[in-house]
């Protein structure tokens, strides 16, 4: 039952911000709006013994369809996509089964319906579509869903008379339950009117936005937060609810997503970036390098599928925009499968690593066990769409006394002083679903940054105190047609100027193509596409240096003459090498005392990262038994030389691949093909834009002793070594100067 009443308020609040007053609402049969629905509700029980809080989640995709118009118009409700889920890990989704939950599936599968006399205001047969399964569950539980249903729909719906005046107070009778409730008028626009809803008393509480179409009087944005008393089976409580409910577009995102991490950014030092030439950032695309590829790939992040394509340019500073059309799923047979797919989010992204891709985020629609669908989808067909940006410099000078604009088309930035702090300023950026602001602020090095929530600043009312940041984030994303971005500058000197850049997109450079997506695992196997992901060769380059499983080990030396043993742990000996270095050069004990019976050695350590034979990007040896046991030992001393054929350098290859990830074996110098994968990885490297190592494409059936096999092995067609990631540079290890003889004599102490 909780489950079900949780969904119906969705339907309430949403019928509730139908006003019929200056801003007439005007349905027309026939009509379909969308919303995208994310409510939380958090009950806190107190059981005599402790306080309980259970806590419940719901994303919804809702429809709402206008059958019937006049004084009694009447609505359907359909939902196309529902995660409902409290904190015992149970719940209702549409993407189960009907028999996880038959009796739900069946009433949320088909929807509802109810009446709304638009002079009355009361909402009146309210029933599930699916007759004789609602007519069951109130033969059974009829007296609790009509206790529910009175709390739900015993208030005014509809609003009969709200002025068009900023500042206007309408009293709202028994609104959300509550006798004395206010509605006022917050901001007037031509297209919008923004309202705020709100009742406190002894009983409970309320307070909420509404964004309204002026022209026919449609929800547009609502958010509303609710606290109110609590009484089940005995015991008391309260109920803190929130719902935050968008019409539903592309660029809004997934709600489940935004509210998933309630912790705000922490500001972070600004530092200087690489020059940005606008002029190169905004070379025109050709055809051929938006898309080069027939296919591209899927998979599943979460709940959400995610539709990749990659493109053959390598970042470039604007981000266009991309889009599929006429998606269909087919399974192995090429059989169209009836799985649809609700898309919620959409962009283009230069990634670190040098790929440029699109992506398409989807949520699965309907009640007919999508999730089992998609195990059966081999493939998806669309058509795609990309369509170019560039950027636009725009430039802010500080003022300390007064707010500084700009503005491109739609985009408005606006940069303000924080009072009683010299040197903080504010910069709000309002806009646009076409451009957007780069994260790039020239003339704000060295100043502290932050990325701060969305906040009240421009209605003529501020939030109650007693809302938390998120309901407030909540309620400021309900509050404009618009999108807000706020950034936070700490100024270590005040700028001359700080230089932004837009990133437009513009409809005069489009591209389209008919393109298939191939599970990411499959895609990976087709040498002509480039990886999907960018591995590198050193765990140490993968963690920025992070991951070092021996830090007590001393650096190695890039010239091996001055290589020397270190004592660790007062009673050992490690000795650190460089890959190259390994590679062309011995270690070796030329005279040490046995201990216990057992020879002393030089012994490579093995990390977690070369178990398999992968190489690290250092060697690192400690003095032990031969048994690999001890290796502290005590009073004795010891004879080690290190010998090698030269100096390792590394030289650029003459060769620059067509296709980057792909390596023509044949066009490499002094390659052996029966050396192992490890040899050659010894003796060339694979850098990606950064400067880093690149590993190796490993596939499935491969993975256990890749590194082990022979080169000629791995080879695609019996001439590709494939990589994962795309090269920008190839070297091959070479030895100058004289051979390095090195040896050592080392004492450790005895016991003290």
């Amino acid at each position: 039952m909780k489950y079900l009443v949780s969904a119906l308020a969705c339907c309430l609040v949403t019928a509730c911000s139908f006003i019929d007053t200056d801003v007439e609402f005007k349905p027309e049969q026939g009509e379909e709006r969308r919303y995208q629905v994310y409510s939380t509700a958090n009950i806190s029980v107190d059981t005599g013994r402790r306080t309980e809080t259970l806590k419940t989640t719901a994303h919804q995709l809702l429809r709402y369809k206008v059958t019937d118009t006049g004084a009694n118009s009447r609505f359907e409700v359909h939902i196309d996509y529902m995660q409902m889920r409290d904190g015992q890990s149970s719940g209702v989704s549409s993407l189960d089964p009907a028999e996880r939950n038959p009796e739900m599936h069946a009433i949320f599968s088909q929807g509802f319906e109810f009446t709304a006399n638009l002079n009355s205001g009361n909402v009146t047969g309210f029933s599930a579509l699916n007759k004789p399964v609602w007519q069951a569950l109130l033969a059974d539980r009829g007296a609790e869903l009509e206790q529910e249903m009175k709390k739900l729909f015993g208030s005014a719906a509809f609003i009969s008379k709200v002025p068009a005046t900023v500042g206007a107070t309408v009293k709202l009778p028994a609104y959300q339950g509550q006798t004395d409730a206010t509605l006022t008028v917050l901001q007037l626009t031509d297209t919008h009117l923004l309202a705020k809803v709100e009742s406190e008393q002894a009983d409970g509480k309320f307070y909420g936005h509404m964004l309204l179409e002026r022209e026919r009087g449609w929800l547009v944005r609502l958010a509303l937060v609710a606290e109110v008393p609590f009484e089940r089976y005995g015991y008391n409580g309260t109920l803190r609810s929130n719902v935050l409910m968008l019409e539903q577009q592309v660029h809004t995102g997934d709600l489940s997503q935004r509210f998933k991490f309630e912790h705000d950014f922490a500001p972070f030092e600004y530092e200087q970036q690489p020059a940005l030439l606008a002029d190169e950032a905004n070379k025109a695309l050709t055809p051929d390098a938006v898309f080069p590829f027939d296919a591209g790939y899927f998979q599943q992040q979460e709940h959400q599928l995610h539709l990749v394509y990659q493109h053959d340019f390598t970042e470039p500073a604007a981000a266009g925009e991309f889009s599929l059309s006429n998606i269909v799923a087919r399974n192995a047979e090429g059989v169209a499968l009836p799985l649809q797919l609700g898309a919620m989010g959409s962009y283009s992204y230069p990634e670190q690593d040098g790929l440029y891709k699109s992506v398409r985020q989807n949520l699965l629609l309907g009640w007919n066990a999508p999730d089992e669908l998609l195990q059966q989808v081999t493939q998806f067909s669309a058509t795609a769409e990309y369509t170019a940006a560039k950027l636009v410099p725009l430039s802010l000078v500080p003022d300390p006394a007064k707010m500084v604009t700009a503005q491109y088309e739609d985009l408005q930035l606006e940069l303000s002083p924080v009072p009683g702090e010299p040197l903080s300023y504010r910069l709000a950026i309002r806009g646009s679903d076409k451009h957007w602001l780069l994260r790039r602020y020239d003339g704000a090095e060295g100043a502290s940054v932050q990325f701060a929530r969305p906040q009240f600043s421009r209605q003529q009312s501020a939030a109650p105190d007693w809302l938390s940041a998120q309901e407030q984030t909540m309620l400021a994303l309900a509050s404009s047609p618009y999108h807000e971005n706020i950034v936070l500058f700490t100024f270590k000197q005040l700028p001359p100027a700080l230089t932004l850049y837009v990133n437009a997109v513009s409809d005069s450079s489009v591209f389209r193509k008919d393109i298939t997506f191939m599970p990411a695992e499959q895609y990976e196997q087709h040498a002509a596409y480039p990886p999907a992901h960018e591995q590198l060769l050193y765990n140490e380059d993968r963690f920025d240096g992070f991951y070092d499983e021996f830090k007590d080990t001393a650096p190695a030396q890039p010239d091996p003459a001055l290589l020397e043993p270190q004592i660790v742990n007062r009673y050992g000996l490690s000795l650190q090498l460089t890959a190259e270095q390994a590679a062309v050069c011995t270690l070796s004990i030329t005279d040490a005392p046995k201990v216990n019976g057992h020879a002393l050695q030089w012994t490579l350590l093995k990390t977690s990262s070369n178990v398999s034979g992968a190489p690290d990007k250092h060697a690192r040896y400690v003095l032990s038994t031969a048994d690999g046991i001890r290796r502290n030992f005590y009073d004795i001393k010891l004879s080690s030389s290190l010998s090698c054929s030269g100096t390792p350098q590394w030289h650029t290859v003459d060769y620059q691949p067509e296709q980057n990830w792909l390596i023509d074996i044949n066009r490499m110098p002094d390659v052996d093909i029966t050396q192992s994968v490890a040899e050659f990885m010894q003796r060339y490297r694979f850098l990606n834009a950064q400067g880093l190592a690149l590993a190796p494409l490993v596939l499935p059936n491969q993975v256990d002793d890749f590194y082990q096999q022979p080169l000629q092995l791995v080879l695609q067609d019996d001439r590709w070594f494939a990589l994962w990631g795309r090269s920008q540079t190839i070297e091959q290890l070479t030895v100058s100067g004289e051979p390095v003889n090195k040896q050592w004599h080392s004492q450790l102490p005895a016991l003290p």
